[in-house]
């Protein structure tokens, strides 16, 4: 006879190993801090990746004003606030990248924290019907 709740458990684990589980699958090698320590250093370089990105564009657009200020010897302060703005960027992007990756890893674990539950479930579920096999004989 068909065991339903069985059919049902076996299903939801199929649909996560299918979907989210080969993603997380990924993720479960990891240890926490080096999960996301790894991802920030991966933010960090996109990061001023982008800040240069900006600052060559505004270079371009500002390129007269620029060369007037090099040659008139004013270059130190443009140079301490893009370096002001460049920390003050970083800082930010790098703590919400913190508590993105942080999320991230906590949600990964409770998705698999769930999936190992289902599987002791459907373990369970077996034994009792070894168990009550044997019983019968």
């Amino acid at each position: 006879m068909i065991n339903k709740d069985r059919v049902r458990t076996m299903t939801r684990l199929a649909i996560y190993e299918e979907g989210q589980g080969i993603a997380d699958d990924k993720m479960n090698g990891y240890f926490k801090n080096d999960y996301i320590v790894g991802h920030m250093v991966g933010s960090f370089v996109s990061g001023t990746i982008a800040c240069l990105l900006v600052v060559f564009v505004y270079c371009c657009y500002h390129y007269d004003t620029l060369l007037i200020q090099v040659f008139e010897n004013q270059v130190g302060g443009l140079i301490e606030t893009a370096l002001t703005i460049y920390a003050a960027f970083m800082v930010f992007f790098l703590a919400v990248s913190f508590f993105v990756y942080r999320w991230r890893f906590n949600a990964t674990r409770g998705r698999l924290d769930r999936y190992r539950r289902r599987l002791e479930h459907l373990k369970e579920s077996y034994e009792k019907e070894d168990k009550h096999a044997d019983n019968r004989f």
